[in-house]
């Protein structure tokens, strides 16, 4: 390979540097990019080495030059490239950036061939720590650093950190960890402790030690868990952790009381391994967890085992693929291990699965015996099974007749015994080999004369057992189609469809069928205006439906003008060729006008003639299906169209007394004026008109109205079902998008008098009044709403309101008001005085807040409101105001921030004497951030717990100590 070097400068000179490297064969890809300075320039030195060898230099200098190597990027004002010993020098200061570490230094030595480099007086930058030292080497993989100083808060603006530490030897492992050697800790600079190693883990989260550390009680055992990540080699990795649990007797004191939280009585280890590993083709993982027994009131608990080991070829490979899994699970199955295998391998076009899934139980004498895998379509083991099939199944033909699918399976299984077969039933478990052979053969179209084709198919699945036994699948089909030129074709189909057997095994139970039918349709098209379709049949066995037995129906459909698109005819029929029932006709004639123009018209006429009318299938009473149908529509598209439906029956049902015979559908009426969308200026007006054409009165009648004033949008609805006038659906809306909408519902805005309706009597009606904010997209983010009922029952008959309530709800999402922020989801209930509600109330309400004032003070949380009225009484007899993580926080200095938090339910009326009112026992916090670390503090006012804890900034883990102080604010008394 080629070394190519790139020089953008912009003097033509610095371009030989490319023309003498072109020459190299190496792997590194060079680029020199000098254009930041006019003045730069390439000069060509030879030089005798102490050891007598003779090499080029070709030296670089310019203010800023970057000079990327492969994927490496070097800033330096003078360069050297020894190409003969592959090196590049840095004569003065320079940067080089690799990857997401930056090292900065004098003497800068890159090694091309060995992909390091060294330094002098030297800066490393990575993502989580900077380094300083004065020296660095670098190996892939590994930084050294001779007298190396570091500290997590040289990022933190801090004139003089907080703490660091120096080492006379550092090895940084980018993305892992920092292992330093022979250590000072330092305090303010000043040095308080030495250590002679220290390992700072710089991974992501799930990859660092952790330490889960509780304090006992006297019903919770303390904790102690530590989990250590390692690595073991390049493709392996994971972590281990060790459990500690102690049960403990607080009281006393001494270490155990202010470690442990008590006296230990009885302790327990614990401990898991979660390890990972890689091969050329796939993944694996090896997982053990085991937990303790406890001793408790009721005895000793039964100790917890989990092992996993897993593995599995990447799909993506292909074959041949291996999976391996063996698992032990207490909780999922006591004491039973389970073991799966699955290997695929191709050899001379056959593709071969072996698996094999097994189990075993440690002790066979609990109520535990099925693995966790086992179901109704999973047996209980699987000893062993080969599957083999073509990898690409060419039809091998014989004749007119090819195997187009081939599978041959043999296996050993052990499962539950069928209990349908009465000589596996006898024992509780079967145990035998099985045979299943699937294959499937085609009969590809055959032609016997002019027009005549036959074609067929056959699937078949087989399974025979070392018992003797066997059960199969079998469908086919055999279809024969004779073609009358192009206008007529007679087609027959008979299908056997057979499920048939006996299995030992409950896993593969077949369920029976068996069905054989012949099945015939002929269709006659002579004409592209004239098209008759006819289907029948006969059903010789179905075993599943004794009923179907016999000739199916005959179905007839003509359509005369199905080509013309103004106008189609349609005539159906189904016949029971067994007489019981002729059925109907049915026949549908549609109209239709064509073309582009305004005006438009269609028309539906069905009439259906009963050809015997039988019983009803519920009722038993006889039903004559007899009747016509009309539905038409038409108008100037957009200006007015009309519509009417409506529908005559011959010979209806019986009438209940004192009724008219139901021979009419409703007359249905709608007349449209304009549009009904508010997608344009047009206004739009619908009228809905129906009437009883039996009975002669009107049984509804609805009006919808929409208009637009500029953007105001404007709209109108109301229906009514009569002849009772009671109003089924009122709106008025108007609209201004973007801002505001307004809407009423219920009211009677269109008095049915006024039009010669009955008027509304003796109904309760719902009335609804909102306001609310109306964006252009999503939903409102305020709302204003007054509901009630008004109930002509109620007040001895002389009517009145009740049920009436006032709701508000508002959300505001990160709203900035001068130097204040704030966000709120509150929402309000007030009971509203009313004919049965003696005063209003505030029933209920909810605020989910937060606030931030000038970045000093905030406050958030959840405040909660209920309250029960008695109007015997007439007063609130309950309401309670809850507190949910209300916190509020101060900053008075940029890092110290002084809180308290409360979580508290107030009974405001003072009736109840377990919840007095107003009695404060919040948690005050404290917590000092000095951005490399941070001290937080908390005293729960309550229980007197005192909590102090020494961490990293935003880390969920730390250093902690709870004290049980018995320092508390007494709860107040009602």
């Amino acid at each position: 390979m080629t070394v190519t070097v790139m020089v953008t400068v912009r003097r033509l000179v610095l371009g030989c540097l490319m023309l003498l490297l072109l020459g190299t064969a190496h792997a590194a890809r060079i680029v020199i990019d000098a254009a930041a300075d006019p003045d730069s320039r390439l000069e060509i030195r030879t030089i005798t080495l102490p050891n007598g060898e003779t090499v080029q230099l070709y030296v670089l200098e310019g203010d800023g030059m970057r000079i990327a190597i492969d994927d490496d990027v070097l800033v330096a004002d003078h360069v050297e490239f020894d190409l003969t010993n592959r090196l590049v020098r840095v004569i003065g200061p320079g940067s080089f950036t690799t990857g997401s570490e930056t090292v900065t230094g004098d003497g800068l030595v890159i090694d091309l061939s060995a992909e390091s480099f060294s330094a002098a007086d030297v800066l490393i930058v990575t993502d989580a720590i900077d380094v300083r030292g004065d020296s660095a080497s670098r190996v892939p993989g590994l930084i050294r650093v001779a007298m190396g100083e570091f500290s997590l808060c040289s990022r933190c603006n801090q004139q003089v950190e907080d703490y660091g530490f120096k080492a006379q030897r550092l090895e940084l492992y980018p993305g892992d960890r920092l292992v330093a050697f022979v250590v000072s800790v330092l305090i303010r600079e000043q040095p308080v402790l030495s250590l002679p190693i220290m390992v700072l883990p710089l991974s992501e989260p799930h990859r660092q030690p952790r330490l889960v550390y509780e304090r006992g009680t006297s019903t919770q055992p303390a904790r102690i868990f530590v989990t250590w990540p390692y690595v073991a080699g390049p493709d392996a990795y994971g972590d281990a952790t060790l459990r500690y649990y102690a049960d403990v007797v607080p009281g006393g004191r001494g270490v155990q009381q202010t470690l442990l939280g008590g006296t230990v009585a009885q302790w327990y280890l614990g401990g898991a391994v979660n390890h990972r590993f890689y091969t050329e083709r796939g993944k694996g993982a090896f997982q053990v967890d085991f937990t303790p027994g406890f001793i408790t009131h009721q005895g000793v608990t039964d100790h917890e085992f989990k092992v996993r080991f897993a593995y599995g070829d990447e799909e993506a490979l292909g074959p041949p693929s291996l999976s391996l899994l063996l698992e032990r699970d207490d909780v999922r199955r006591d004491d039973i291990w389970e073991a799966t295998v699955s290997a695929v391998q191709i050899e001379s076009g056959i593709r071969a699965r072996f698996s094999t899934q097994v189990f075993l139980d440690l002790d066979p004498t609990d109520s535990v015996w099925e693995p966790s895998y086992a179901s109704r379509n999973t047996p209980l083991m699987t000893l062993a099974r080969l599957e083999l099939e073509p990898v690409d199944m060419t039809p091998f033909s014989v004749g007119p007749l090819s195997l187009d699918r081939l599978l041959v399976d043999f296996g050993g299984f052990q499962d539950v015994s069928n209990p349908l077969n009465r000589s596996a039933a006898v024992n509780p478990l079967s145990t035998t080999g099985r045979l299943r052979e699937a294959h499937r053969v085609t009969l590809a179209p055959q032609d016997l004369w002019s027009g005549m084709s036959v074609e067929g198919r056959t699937d078949f699945t087989g399974f025979y057992y070392g018992t003797a036994e066997r059960q199969v699948e079998w469908l086919s089909r055999l279809s024969a189609t004779q073609a009358f030129g192009s206008f007529a074709s007679l087609n027959v189909s008979y299908r056997r469809d057979v499920r048939e057997g006996e299995t030992p095994f409950r896993f593969d139970v077949l369920p029976y069928r068996n069905r054989t039918d012949l099945t015939a349709r002929f269709l006659l098209t002579p004409a592209p205006w004239l098209r008759f379709d006819q289907n029948g049949g006969y059903v010789f066995v179905d075993d599943r439906s004794p009923g179907d037995v016999g000739w199916m129906p005959l179905t007839s459909t003509l359509t005369l003008l199905g080509n013309v698109n103004w106008v189609s005819l349609t005539v159906r029929n189904v016949y029971e060729l067994d007489g019981s029932d002729p059925g109907t006709i049915d026949a549908t004639l549609n109209l239709r006008t064509t073309g582009s123009g305004p005006w438009g018209a269609s028309a539906e006429l069905r009439h259906v003639v009963d050809l015997a009318v039988l019983p009803d299938r519920i009722t038993l009473q006889p039903l004559d299906e007899s009747a016509t149908y009309l539905s038409l529509s038409g108008g100037l598209t957009g200006i007015a169209t009309i519509t009417a439906r409506s529908a005559y029956r011959y010979n209806p049902p019986p009438p209940e007394p004192g009724r008219a015979p139901d021979r009419f559908d409703d007359l249905e009426l709608t007349l449209t004026l304009g549009t009904l969308t508010q997608n344009d200026m047009r206004p739009g007006l619908a009228i809905t008109y129906a009437r009883d054409l039996n009975e002669g009165y009107t049984s509804a009648f609805g009006v919808e109205a929409t208009a637009r004033i500029s953007t105001l949008r404007l709209s109108a609805l109301e229906r009514l079902d009569l002849p009772s006038g009671r109003i089924s659906s009122s709106r008025l809306r108007a609209e201004l998008p973007g801002y505001v909408a307004v809407q009423a519902d219920g009211l009677a805005w269109l008095p049915p008098e006024w039009i010669g309706l009955p008027s509304h009597t003796g109904f309760a009606r719902q009335i609804g009044v909102s306001v609310e904010a109306a964006p252009q997209s999503g939903q409102p983010t305020w709302q204003l709403r007054f509901s009630t009922t008004y109930d002509p029952e109620i007040l001895s008959g002389a009517g009145g309101y009740r049920a009436s309530t006032l709701t508000g709800r508002a959300i505001v999402a990160d709203y900035q008001l001068g130097s204040t922020r704030f966000s709120i989801d509150g929402f309000a209930e007030l009971q509203w005085r009313d004919a049965l509600q003696p005063e209003t109330y505030l029933r209920r309400a909810n605020l989910v807040f937060g606030v931030q004032f000038a970045d000093t003070v905030g406050l958030q949380g959840t405040l909660g409101y209920a309250a029960a009225y008695s109007t015997s009484l007439q007063e609130v007899t309950s309401a309670r105001l809850s507190l949910e993580q209300v916190a509020l926080v101060v900053r008075p200095i940029d890092s110290l921030y002084v809180g308290a938090v409360f979580n508290e339910v107030w009974d405001l009326t003072g009736n109840d004497p377990t919840r007095p009112a107003f009695s404060a026992r919040p948690t005050l916090t404290v917590v000092w951030n000095r951005c490399c670390w941070a001290l937080y503090g908390s005293w729960n006012t309550g229980t007197g717990a005192l909590a102090i804890t020494l961490t990293t900034p935003g880390a969920d883990q730390g250093l902690s100590q709870v004290f049980e102080t018995g320092w508390l604010i007494p709860r107040r008394t009602p």
